[in-house]
């Protein structure tokens, strides 16, 4: 966490990756990615780490300084196969430190990310399957909503943003691969 000392007043802003929340890092990642203006953008990520009072008091040199302190998607760390949230057990497919999915999976993953917007949590619930629950179980819109907004608060962006990256770079190359199957390369002679 990192404190700022502003005409008298301390200020908290939640900058590592242990202190987000996965349906924050969501809401940030989307943020992001969407248009508009670079300055205004931070601003609003700000307020989500800090609370819209800070935003109100910060000095140019201070936003720059606080944008570059942020840490909150840490993808060098492994990631983790078991996740463990009110007694109950969620498990990945994992080989190799590589996740891996079922068709169902990537089609499912495919129209999140097509919809754009917040899909990090509901990808996360896809991924992560409660090993007490049939298939048929899994995949419900009930099912896959309430995890979602369970990983939303429980699980921290340490552990999210590995598996985020990971299940983007998996949806391209997915995507990518189907293209090709579709249009083979005619060999010459």
């Amino acid at each position: 966490m990192k404190t700022l000392k502003i005409k008298g007043t301390e200020y908290h802003v939640r900058n590592e990756a242990k202190e987000v929340t996965l349906e924050e890092l969501a809401k940030i990642s989307s943020l992001l990615d969407s248009e508009g203006d670079f300055t205004d953008k931070w601003l609003k990520v700000i307020e989500i780490l800090g609370g819209r009072e800070i935003i109100e008091v910060l000095t140019s040199k201070q936003f720059v300084d606080l944008v570059g302190s942020i840490q909150i998607t840490d993808v060098t760390q492994s990631i983790q196969e078991i996740i463990e949230i009110g007694g109950r057990i969620y498990k990945c497919n994992l080989e190799n430190n590589e996740l891996q999915l079922s068709a169902k999976d990537m089609s499912m993953l495919e129209r999140m990310v097509a919809k754009g917007g917040v899909w990090g949590s509901k990808a996360f619930a896809v991924v992560y399957k409660d090993e007490d629950l049939t298939n048929n179980e899994h995949y419900t819109d009930a099912h896959i909503k309430h995890k979602s907004e369970l990983f939303g608060k429980h699980v921290t962006a340490d552990i999210a943003a590995p598996v985020i990256f990971h299940l983007s770079k998996l949806v391209v190359e997915h995507i990518q691969a189907l293209i090709d199957a579709q249009n083979p390369s005619v060999p010459t002679n």
